[in-house]
């Protein structure tokens, strides 16, 4: 490693994800820019078994090829993904028994499932060759400046105290969480969820569960399940199977401690037994390579945030040690890419000489209202887990809200125009409300559903033509007329979309209130869906 010198542009505590790839970022829009990293854990990593956080959704994806520009890596070094794949098998011990919701083809946008230890490593090394200083050190304290001299970051490396002079500061620390803690910005959400997870030095393929011609090719002729995000569900939990370019496979559970205490899969053993009992396909795939245990690790109410992640006193966090949601969709590097994004921006600004005081703030407006806007999407909603109707209708509801709000603005590149994001207040605010009340009927549904034992069958998301549409929307580059045009044509769809599931519903279920205008249906868009699930 190369010693540091006196003093720096920006100092980046921690060495994972969100602090290299920010590096990474910064010096490709200026090479002269001076950064340190200090990470606690010496490089390189060990690959598999390191980190969490493997899959990548779209805006994520993005971000690491473009805007990172980590594309022959993620092609060359990863794995492609086959989208997210939901299993409901109620317990049964034959995949095909159950529902199945997936892709039958890629979609047009791009994912990828990333080995951590592997990409990281790759970061490392090519920050190291264009004069990132890169050191293994523990951070003490921050020392913050009161005007605009530099601030001072305290740490210890090869056993003695040092200290770094640095006009910026960003915290990428992960859950050591250095500035939340040190700047009291600690924020409980409403959201109690546990994980724990671990890496089996094997290949876990979904694909190889059944050998049944017609349920092997529904999702298309090349076996390939097992490059998709699979998701095990049931009532107040959801297990994840994701495959690293390395051979092994990293297998989580995330429950809803009111159902499922975390104190019942909160080591290898009982994570074992647990999954015997909820999901005994996985375990049985599991218990030949029991002995190949890469790693374990248990959290307790995974999802947490910040009071502040911006500061105009030139400091900032991001990833994991600022706001973190819940897994399911795998949207973890998009707060990543986000907050990078907007970091960058800041410091950019900054050292041209201009004023980030009202910047700072309306960045930060931008980024936690996306935070807690999403939360809608899983608070109180893991009961729901365990019904494949309800959940089937829910993931075209969330996607089709997703590519048509956050990642649609994020691939236009406008999650550093606050002006944009005013101008379509309204919109965004209709949209907001839409949410919540959708949740809630999703809710409400489940609630006086007696028929959550469907028949076998395969949703193909493929097949709904607003999915497709949406996905593919976000290849095109629009200006801001453009763009203004096609996000108020999405609150429409979104408009209809929500006719559309809440009228089919209601016809079965009319003691659901819904008092949102009718709007306009979709036009049987969603038959196949409904029909699957004996809608």
């Amino acid at each position: 490693m190369i010693a540091p010198s006196e003093t720096y542009d920006v100092t980046i505590i921690g060495g994972g994800l969100s602090g290299l790839t920010l590096a990474r970022q910064l010096i490709s829009k200026d090479p002269d820019i001076r950064i340190l990293i200090l990470e606690k854990r010496p490089h390189p990593v060990d690959e598999a078994a390191f980190k969490v956080g493997e899959s990548t959704i779209e805006v994520g994806a993005y971000y690491l090829a473009e805007e990172v520009g980590l594309k022959k890596h993620l092609v060359d070094q990863q794995l492609p993904k086959f989208g997210l794949r939901f299993f409901f098998n109620n317990g049964k011990e034959s995949i095909q028994h159950g529902i199945e919701v997936g892709l039958s083809e890629f979609f047009p946008a791009p994912g990828y499932q990333v080995d951590r230890g592997r990409l990281e490593n790759h970061l490392a090394e090519s920050l190291t060759q264009v004069g990132v200083e890169f050191l293994t050190a523990q951070v003490k304290r921050v020392e913050f400046a009161s005007d605009d001299d530099p601030h001072t970051v305290h740490y210890l490396a090869d056993g003695v105290d040092r200290a770094a002079k640095s006009r910026w500061v960003v915290d990428g620390s992960g859950r050591m969480a250095i500035l939340k803690r040190q700047l009291n910005l600690k924020e409980d959400i409403d959201h109690q969820i546990n994980a724990a997870w671990f890496r089996i030095g094997a290949d876990i393929h979904v694909d190889d569960w059944c050998q049944d011609h017609c349920w092997r090719e529904r999702a298309g002729k090349v076996a390939r399940r097992w490059l998709s995000t699979n998701h095990m569900l049931g009532r107040g939990y959801w297990v994840w199977i994701i495959p690293l370019a390395s051979g092994s496979t990293s297998i989580g559970i995330v429950a809803d401690p009111r159902l499922h205490p975390l104190s019942d899969f909160n080591r290898f053993d009982s994570a074992l037994d647990w999954l015997d009992q909820h999901e005994p396909v996985l375990a049985e795939a599991i218990e030949p390579h029991r002995e190949k245990v890469q790693d374990f690790k248990a959290i307790k109410r995974i999802g947490h945030g910040c009071k502040e992640v911006f500061s105009a006193r030139r400091w900032a966090i991001t990833g994991e040690a600022g706001v973190f949601l819940d897994p399911l969709y795998s949207p973890g590097i998009d707060y990543i890419a986000m907050a990078n994004t907007m970091i960058c921006s800041l410091i950019q600004h900054d050292r041209a000489g201009m004023s980030i005081e009202l910047m700072a703030p309306r960045y930060q407006g931008i980024f936690l209202n996306l935070f807690h806007d999403n939360l809608q999407t899983y608070q109180d909603q893991y009961p729901l887990f365990g019904n494949a109707r309800v959940m089937s209708l829910k993931y075209v509801w969330d996607y089709a809200l997703y590519w048509s709000f956050p990642a649609l603005l994020y691939f236009n590149g406008k999650m550093t125009d606050p002006m944009f994001f005013s101008i379509i207040s309204d919109e965004i605010e209709t949209l907001r409300t839409l949410n919540r009340k959708m949740q809630k009927f999703l809710r409400d549904w489940d609630s006086v559903d007696s028929s959550q034992d469907v028949a076998s069958a395969f949703v193909d998301q493929h097949g709904i033509e607003i999915l497709k549409q949406l996905n593919s929307d976000l290849r095109d580059r629009l200006d801001d007329d453009a763009l203004q045009m096609r996000f108020r044509r999405n609150v429409g769809m979104l408009k209809d979309l929500a006719a559309e599931i809440t009228s089919r519903v209601r016809q079965l279920q009319p003691s659901i209130n819904w008092d949102e205008e009718p709007g306009s249906p979709m036009g049987h868009r969603l038959d196949g869906v409904f029909s699957a699930l004996n809608l």
